[in-house]
């Protein structure tokens, strides 16, 4: 009988045992994956010349007070992962969501961005990159948000049923996919007609060098809480200077 009330003792603890070791998914305003295009085609220059626009985007003083805004119910804080892609997606540390809660946090984050090695190149399978970021978007990755975003930048193309399944994909899973091209125009028709889900928009940089200003804005919108889209081009205008190269896009749902 001793034994009896030891062993029924023991597993009424279990419950209580794993209760103890579970940890919640802590609440952010945002889940935000940025899926960074690493292919031959972008130099190690125009490399270093993306990742200072992203790290230099977090340390913007409108990007930071919105990420910590507790305006209209907001919690002041987001989660962010970077996905790197060429012919395929590269597994790197990186792909943990970061906690960003304060100004220290944020910059913390854009240094480890403006120093970040380049994880390797090849082709350009954005399907690849979509496919990885939807994944770790949708698992427990600690993090819980009913505001998912994918942020997906390059300047070039892949095969368009593969990209448009991945991205079919994300949008059922509850992602919004936002596209910022670099180059020819070519290559953000394409992302429109194939990347960008329809709650989406996409933005044009004619070159790396303006690919900096383009990140900021897009980052301010995405910041910013509610609706993500841009109405129109001249909405960037009013957003800040040295943005009349760039044209905002959103793809029209189908019918």
């Amino acid at each position: 009988m001793k034994k009896l009330k030891k062993l029924w003792g023991a597993l009424a603890a279990l419950p209580l045992l794993f209760g103890a070791t579970q940890v919640s998914a802590v609440p952010v305003d945002l889940e935000l994956s940025l899926v960074i295009d690493v292919s031959g085609s972008v130099s190690t220059s125009e490399y270093n010349l993306m990742m200072d626009g992203y790290a230099n985007a977090f340390r913007d003083a409108t990007i930071q007070n919105n990420i910590l805004s507790t305006a209209n119910g907001d919690l002041g804080q987001i989660a962010v992962n970077v996905v790197f892609f060429a012919s395929n997606f590269y597994t790197t540390a990186l792909d943990t969501f970061t906690l960003l809660d304060s100004a220290a946090a944020i910059n913390t984050f854009a240094d480890t961005l403006d120093n970040f090695a380049r994880p390797g190149g090849g082709g350009t399978d954005i399907f690849d990159g979509v496919n990885a970021a939807t994944a770790l978007l949708t698992a427990d990755n600690g993090f819980e948000s009913t505001n998912l975003i994918m942020d997906v930048s390059g300047d070039g193309t892949s095969t368009a049923f593969f990209t448009q399944a991945a991205r079919d994909a994300a949008e059922a899973a509850g992602i919004t996919i936002n596209g910022i091209t670099i180059g020819s125009q070519g290559i953000n028709d394409f992302y429109i007609a194939n990347v960008i889900t329809s709650d989406g928009f996409a933005l044009h940089a004619t070159d790396f060098d303006d690919f900096s200003n383009g990140i900021k804005t897009k980052l301010v919108v995405e910041t910013s809480g509610g609706d993500t889209s841009v109405p129109a081009p001249a909405t960037l205008l009013l957003m800040g200077a040295g943005l009349l190269g760039f044209s905002a896009t959103r793809r029209r749902k189908a019918s």
